[in-house]
């Protein structure tokens, strides 16, 4: 899949929203500065989130690696980036 950063970062906030195991928008995202922990997002939607990624991008991204970095929309989206060879992040 050949996708600039943007479509990476839409994509991923899409796969966050329908991972989330309760109601979530773009703005609630948005309004707590992308930090997922903010939103209430669980490790079980985290896990969620990961498997996704990886069928929708083709992207591993291993939670026990960085998990700091993946506690938010950016770092999640600069890790896809990286995991595609891609130095748009």
């Amino acid at each position: 899949m050949s996708a600039g950063p943007q479509q990476i970062r839409e994509g991923v906030i899409r796969l966050i929203i329908s991972s989330h195991e309760g109601d979530i928008s773009v703005s609630d995202i948005e309004a707590h500065g992308g930090v997922l922990e903010a939103v209430n997002y669980t490790s079980l939607s985290y896990i969620r989130l990961l498997d996704a990624i990886e069928n929708e991008f083709g992207a591993y991204l291993d939670a026990d690696e960085g998990a700091e970095a993946l506690g938010t929309v950016d770092g999640i989206v600069a890790a896809v980036l990286s995991e595609l060879g891609s130095d748009a992040a």
